[in-house]
């Protein structure tokens, strides 16, 4: 990467990890990295500079000024006027310790805020939602943690039972009575 195709402020930070100030030239989302790795995948290409802290587990994307003041998000912190990010030099591009995750180029260093707090969003809802309970395939009877509901079997002496298969045995299993039954009243 050529000094020239970098934006003006990583030309500042020469060789060294610099502390620059946010709200000047961008602002800066800072998100634990379990979060921001999510994020992440659901962004793709639209993601522009990001900044790594190996050390601390974080995650520092750059969005235009002022795009994010309204955010009210757990786990994510907008840092904007009155705060410094530490910048990597435009060299150092792995790990450890402070690195670009997405280097900048002059043309693409922000990332589009709204796509930023969606993908962020997703993330969230993500990690928590309540993971599925995990059943046995009534076919082959191994645990399964993607069950699918073949049928619910109606019973006049007690209530109604969910009948489960894996998703490898759901092809196999054929509609109506049948071998379902038979096994169920066998057990």
């Amino acid at each position: 990467m050529t000094i020239n195709s970098l934006p003006r402020w990583v030309q500042l930070c020469g060789r060294e990890v610099q502390a620059l100030p946010a709200g000047q030239w961008w602002d800066a989302v800072r998100v634990p990295l379990s979060l921001g790795v999510r994020a992440l995948e659901y962004l793709g290409d639209d993601a522009r500079a990001v900044i790594k802290d190996d050390y601390g587990s974080i995650l520092y994307w750059l969005i235009r000024v002022g795009s994010a003041d309204h955010w009210q998000s757990p786990q994510v912190q907008v840092l904007g006027q009155n705060c410094h990010v530490a910048v990597p030099p435009q060299h150092r591009t792995s790990g450890p310790g402070l690195h670009w995750h997405v280097p900048p180029t002059r043309e693409r260093y922000w990332t589009s805020t709204e796509r930023l707090h969606s993908a962020l969003h997703t993330a969230l809802a993500a990690t928590t939602r309540p993971r599925p309970l995990a059943r046995n395939c009534c076919r082959c009877e191994r645990s399964t943690e993607a069950p699918v509901l073949v049928r619910i079997i109606e019973s006049p002496s007690g209530p109604a039972r969910a009948v489960h298969v894996c998703p490898d045995c759901a092809p196999q299993c054929p509609p109506g009575p049948g071998w379902l039954e038979q096994r169920l009243s066998t057990r």
